[in-house]
């Protein structure tokens, strides 16, 4: 039986896929195609069309596989039929042990702690101080296979009244033992500001929290009785949450992932669900974020991640010649990196930089997150302004579609600052009768709109008045900092704004008049986000795209936005997953 995907295909149907497996002699190989194929199997069991693009997913870049990768992507392509090329690896991490999810019968609405009874039984219930579903809860039985929804147990009245733990809010946490006994404050590093809860099994109280300004984390674990600290564990970010069992712990970070304290070391845990529990012998963990899962914690452990470090949105230049990607520039058609970029990203104690924070020009890619930051859009090289220049958060930014133009409005006022880049001399200040929230530029830099509530004006650079749009709109909202500003179209004829939670208005600059309202700019001509002809894309769980013309559906293991090259909507990003749909 030959190793390719037809052959695959035939064995999957015949229950072969043991001896298809068998075929690879590697034992390295074989399991590195087992595993690739075990993570995807539901969602290619559900889309037939999927499996030979998943599989050259999960195998691209693996050097051991190389060989097997190039045959398989020559047999689809001998195909003649739709595929999704992949020109980065979408890596298989860790594979639960086992998962639930919802289904009739057995719905998890309201529910989303997970506790464990046993290593073998698992419980799915509301959150204690949530206002979630609070008479049910499910019971999985998960080394059996079988789940039921059963009422909960009413609350026990007959809970003891102390010790207490009290707040006053940043700072320590304090314990009362009795009442009227003095409240004694528990271990807190100095500036810092702490939580309590009591250990699985009750033995020992478990103190966590964050540094003074949120410059670091710990957990602390207490002996009730002399407050002293038996053990300590300190990380970069604030701790949001710790779960416990069998001597080992989870803890939830802010922005170093999640933790594993394991055997008195830590881990990067490979998973990044909000809700966990650790099992009584310590040796699983449980997850939820709206499908339970159960994981090995040493299998966690032996694929420790790196400590996650903040990048940017995926996102193309507007010729589609460089790609955007975490921490990296690279070719837009290609996905080989072209440079390596070292941005400051680091948190803000209090606002946060000026909107837009990113902007990916053809000329000039600017960050303002942590100040301004320039680099050469082509070649990724750091830019120095001659200049210093910088916004604080109740600023607003436009730029055009090179990045050689800044503009910059102090909200609520009316004077507009214009800046090339990326020297940052200041050009002029153009002045608007409107006092402005919210600023766009053309992309040609030749004009700039501001938008106070519904309404628009928009002046050349020069300062000339060329249209004032819209009206008061009683009643709307107040701008939010992620409301998008106003945007001209791409032939600059038109100007569109949105209004609190209301459609896109769009007006003709030539004539002022109100062209149309719109839900969505995307479907707009000369406003939308290129998309690929032909393939209609549907986004949920999976990624799901179907060829128009013949029918076919693929679906990809990623959710969220995706991207797509404004040269070759064909390439597309989501995440970290770069493809290329072949139809």
């Amino acid at each position: 039986m030959p190793a390719t995907l037809a052959a695959l295909e035939s064995a999957l149907a015949t229950g072969t896929e043991a001896e298809w497996l068998a075929q690879l002699s590697d034992e390295a190989v074989r399991e590195q195609v087992q595993r690739a194929l075990q993570a995807d199997r539901k969602l290619w069991t559900q889309y037939p069309d999927s499996l030979g693009s998943c599989l050259l997913a999960r195998t691209f870049g693996v050097k051991a596989l190389a060989s097997l990768h190039r045959a398989w992507a020559k047999e689809l392509a001998a195909r003649g039929r739709p595929w999704i090329r992949p020109l980065r690896q979408l890596p298989v991490e860790v594979l639960p042990l086992a998962e639930l999810e919802s289904a009739r019968g057995l719905s998890f609405g309201g529910l989303r702690v997970p506790l464990f009874v046993t290593d073998d039984e698992l419980l799915l219930t509301a959150h204690p101080r949530g206002s979630g579903r609070k008479k049910e809860r499910v019971r999985w039985h998960w080394t059996e296979g079988r789940a039921i929804v059963e009422p909960a147990p009413a609350g026990d009245g007959a809970a003891a009244k102390y010790p207490q733990f009290v707040s006053d809010g940043w700072g320590p946490t304090y314990m009362i033992r009795a009442e009227g006994a003095p409240r004694v404050a528990l271990p807190c590093p100095d500036g810092g500001s702490a939580s309590v809860q009591w250990s699985a099994d009750g033995s020992r109280l478990i103190v966590y929290g964050t540094h003074d300004e949120y410059a670091g984390g710990f957990v602390y674990v207490v002996h009730p009785g002399t407050l002293a600290v038996e053990r300590a564990l300190e990380v970069d970010s604030p701790v949001s949450s710790v779960v416990d069992g069998g001597g080992q712990m989870v803890v939830s970070t802010y922005r170093s992932g999640t933790i594993g304290w394991v055997d008195g070391r830590k881990y990067v845990l490979p998973i990044g669900e909000y809700e966990f529990a650790v099992s009584p012998s310590g040796k699983y963990v449980a997850t939820f974020a709206g499908v339970l899962k159960l994981w090995s914690l040493a299998e966690l452990v032996r694929h420790e991640a790196r400590p996650p470090e903040p990048g940017f949105p995926a996102c193309f230049d507007p010729d589609g010649e460089r790609l955007l990607c975490d921490r990296e520039l690279l070719d837009g058609r290609t996905g080989k990196r072209v440079a390596r970029l070292n941005p400051e990203l680091g948190p803000y104690l209090e606002g946060g930089p000026p909107q837009p924070w990113l902007h990916f020009g053809t000329r000039v890619l600017i960050c303002t997150h942590g100040g301004l930051q320039l680099w050469d859009a082509r070649r990724g090289k750091p830019l120095e302004t001659t200049e210093p220049l910088g916004f604080p958060h109740w600023y607003t930014l436009a730029y055009d579609r090179e990045g050689s133009r800044l503009a910059a409005l102090q909200q609520g006022k009316k004077p507009v600052a214009l800046h090339e880049l990326p020297h940052g001399r200041l050009v002029r200040t153009v002045i608007f009768e409107l006092a402005g929230q919210a600023l766009g530029m053309a992309d040609d830099g030749s004009m700039l709109a501001v938008q106070r509530g519904g309404r628009v004006e928009v002046r050349t650079v020069d300062g000339a008045l060329v249209r004032r749009c819209g009206q008061v709109i009683q009643g709307a909202r107040e701008r939010r900092s992620y409301d998008p500003p106003p945007r001209f179209s791409r032939d600059g004829r038109r100007i569109a704004a949105r209004v609190g939670d209301q459609a896109w208005r769009i007006w003709t600059l030539a004539s002022g008049e109100e062209e149309r309202v719109a839900d969505e700019l995307e479907d707009v001509a000369d406003f939308a986000a290129p998309r690929p002809a032909g393939w209609k894309l549907e986004g949920g769980k999976f990624s799901v795209f179907t060829h128009e013309a013949s029918g076919t559906t693929i679906a990809l293991p990623v959710n969220g936005g995706w991207q797509f090259n404004p040269a070759d909507p064909r390439i597309g990003i989501c995440n970290e997953l770069l493809v290329i749909l072949e139809g």
